[in-house]
């Protein structure tokens, strides 16, 4: 949801909702931030793998670290959650690997 153009979340999902066409579906990719023990334990594997990744680079003679900004979604995994079944009843809410879901609606 952070991904609508930096839109507020129910202004966003208001918008697609009301373009979805009968039958359509909906499908957001979006972050949560990590603030809870759930999401911390969640995120365990991500962190495991990224640690991996940064032991395996560091043997390779990779050309210089790319620096990008970064800002973490203002809603946690339990805020998103709300946050859709308030904008989209009957939505299911997934959560993947590295601090990601997948937020589906059916019309």
């Amino acid at each position: 949801m952070e991904l609508l153009a930096g839109t507020r979340i129910s202004a966003g999902i208001s918008t697609l909702r009301k373009a979805l066409a009968p039958g359509g579906v909906l499908a957001v990719l979006g972050l949560y931030t990590v603030r809870t023990a759930t999401d911390f334990l969640c995120a365990l594997p991500a962190r495991t793998l990224l640690k991996a990744e940064r032991l395996l680079s560091r043997r390779r003679h990779v050309a210089g670290a790319v620096h990008v900004p970064l800002v973490w979604p203002p809603l946690t995994y339990a805020g998103t959650r709300a946050e859709s079944a308030r904008l989209l009843p009957g939505s299911t809410l997934r959560r993947l690997l590295f601090w990601r879901y997948l937020l589906v609606y059916r019309a």
